[in-house]
């Protein structure tokens, strides 16, 4: 190979040892001269062939802003050219996958992992959704394999979610249930008006081009609506087997397989295979995901008070949540519990979610009312407009917790010593650069 045909014909004289005459082939074209004839070429060009017809123009091309000109600017030449019509619509540019310190990716450097190591320890769908979740609209990505592991433990937490989802579905036909009869509780009114919200939020963004955005509204409706919260309380009706709450645990059922199916259509462009691999498990009719009609939001569905009224719920039992993560109180002991609100709205949610509430928060007693005050011995959080009070008496071992704080304070007063004696070092503060003088206050301030 050479690079100019002074080059040739010394890399020529040197292999044959004498003199050659060499001439360049004229009849040859530019892989760009055949790239740009992709769009038509393929589809039977130049008969007029139904393909051609159906697929010519199409919709968006996908491509990178780096071949512009060499392949898209060359499309559309051609295109008008022969067709006298644009080849697509839309050309959507997508990022450039770099690695860590921002060098384009590429066998020379060997800065590019081996795609089959990684789909061995990652998985095809959570390499997928990672990419897709980690990059903005037309910006570069850093990859790094930490980006990874968010897909793959959010692949896990939606097989584990299905799992219980399909252990609790046995003896359950969902074409005999009639919708009509069913107990619906605040919670599954919530979760459908978030499934729409978010159905609805997935289609402008797709529409938009914002595939990230798509990818996080999905991942935030399946793995924090869905899982952490409708999964969590539709176990308290699943496992409750009182006589009078069989419709209430029957609309759990229910409930369960439709978030559940609906989520993983949603969820499919992104993931392609797990969302196959369950929806098979729980499906009624059809071969494939893949050409079942995606969610369409229905706006009669959302319903911005209940979700307002259960994000309270969500609140109260965070906060409560946090008092025992700060204070070392184990979930397992029950706890005593005073919430004291001003607005009507909230006391009613709470009283009629008291089980819930108490079951998610292992609660022992739970106490609702306007205006309380507040018991002793007690941490205080704000939900809402309401004041939200722990018990503490009983709950923590004092002398454990002091021992705590003092282990606390020693560390900050030990991770202080050398900012203090950085700033009272006269050459330090002369010679440094302005901005790691500001960091190193900006530690003291914050630890101080």
């Amino acid at each position: 190979m050479a690079m100019d045909e002074a080059e040739a014909k010394e890399q020529a004289k040197k292999y044959y040892r004498h003199d050659v005459e060499l001439s360049q082939e004229e009849d040859v074209l530019d892989t760009w001269f055949s790239s740009a004839l992709w769009p038509f070429s393929t589809m039977g060009w130049p008969e007029k062939t139904k393909e051609l017809d159906l697929f010519y123009p199409t919709n968006t091309l996908v491509t990178g802003a780096d071949i512009i000109f060499f392949w898209v600017a060359r499309m559309i030449m051609f295109g008008m050219y022969e067709l006298k019509k644009i080849p697509f619509k839309n050309v959507f540019f997508h990022g450039i996958v770099r690695d860590e310190i921002g060098r384009k990716m590429s066998k020379s450097l060997g800065n590019s992992p081996d795609p089959l190591d990684l789909i061995k320890e990652y998985g095809v769908d959570a390499i997928r959704f990672s990419m897709i979740y980690n990059t903005s609209q037309g910006q570069d990505v850093h990859f790094s394999t930490d980006l990874l592991g968010m897909g793959r433990n959010f692949a896990n937490k939606i097989w584990n979610a299905a799992r219980f989802v399909i252990m609790n579905l046995e003896g359950f036909d969902v074409k005999s249930v009639d919708k009509t009869k069913l107990d619906y509780e605040l919670v599954d009114k919530w979760i459908i008006s978030r499934l729409n919200e978010t159905a609805k939020d997935v289609k402008d963004c797709l529409e938009k081009f914002e595939l990230d955005n798509a990818a996080k509204a999905v991942y935030e409706f399946l793995r924090g609506d869905f899982c952490d919260w409708y999964v969590e309380i539709a176990k308290i009706r699943l496992y409750n087997n009182d006589e009078d709450k069989k419709i209430s645990k029957l609309t759990a059922q229910y409930m369960l397989w439709t978030i559940l199916e609906q989520g993983l259509r949603l969820l499919h462009p992104f993931m392609p295979f797990i969302t196959e691999e369950i929806w098979q498990k729980i499906k009624v009719d059809g071969d494939t995901i893949m050409l079942q009609k995606y969610p369409v939001a229905d706006d009669s569905l959302i319903d911005v008070k209940i979700e307002k009224s259960f994000e309270y719920i969500k609140e109260v039992v965070s906060s409560l949540r946090n008092i025992r993560a700060e204070k070392g109180i184990s979930p397992a002991k029950p706890a005593k519990v005073v919430v004291s609100t001003s607005n009507s709205e909230e006391l009613e949610t709470l009283e009629k979610n008291e089980l819930f509430i108490k079951k998610l928060a292992n609660l022992e007693k739970l106490t609702c009312g306007t205006d309380l005050e507040a018991p002793s011995q007690s941490s205080l959080r704000v939900a809402g407009n309401s004041s939200v009070y722990m018990i503490l008496k009983g709950l923590l071992n004092n002398e454990a917790e002091i021992k705590k704080i003092n282990e606390q304070l020693a560390k900050l007063e030990k991770e202080l010593e050398p900012v203090n004696r950085k700033l009272s070092d006269e050459k330090f503060t002369s010679k440094a650069p302005q901005h790691i003088i500001d960091r190193e206050l900006r530690i003291q301030k914050e630890y101080s």
